[in-house]
């Protein structure tokens, strides 16, 4: 399950998300948390003052970027500026510093083709009453295989023996 340091601050999140309809999915370190490999974020190695580092994959369509930045006010993030930019679905990627915990908002996922049928491979859960999509294992992996940094190949080696001794 998602390690207790950043499921407050993922809660929060998501339920902004939510309130404005966003379409996502829960990508990167806090699914590795989720499907049972707890490690710190990796963003803490360069900003100690973070404690929390949290990316998402959203739908890359206009009205759905929209909904996102909507949700980003209710997170008292200034997207005055991020109004002003021409949308588009294969690179408007937002980086969000925020007091105590950082987002990245992705909207296409090395190693994956489609959005749509990754969400249908998607885990469905229910996080203190906030429903939210983690990616799918096996998704997580071919990501994580693709981007192949140090960081990743770590996951896969944790997230592999996690699952073998699940099977045993």
């Amino acid at each position: 399950m998602i390690a207790d340091d950043i499921r407050e601050t993922l809660n929060k999140v998501c339920k902004a998300l939510s309130n404005h309809n966003v379409d996502y999915l829960v990508v990167g370190g806090a699914a590795v948390s989720y499907y049972g490999h707890k490690r710190p974020s990796a963003i803490i190695k360069s900003k100690p003052e973070l404690k929390v580092d949290l990316d998402f994959w959203y739908n890359p369509t206009v009205s759905n970027f929209y909904n996102l930045l909507n949700a980003l006010d209710d997170l008292a993030v200034d997207t005055a500026d991020l109004r002003k930019i021409v949308f588009n679905p294969n690179r408007t990627f937002l980086k969000i510093p925020h007091e105590a915990f950082h987002t990245d908002f992705l909207p296409v996922m090395k190693g994956l083709s489609s959005y749509r049928e990754s969400k249908k491979r998607s885990e469905k859960v229910q996080i203190d009453g906030n429903e939210l999509y983690i990616i799918g294992y096996d998704d997580l992996v071919l990501n994580k295989r693709s981007v192949n940094r140090q960081i990743d190949k770590i996951d896969l080696d944790e997230l592999g023996k996690k699952r073998a001794s699940k099977n045993k």
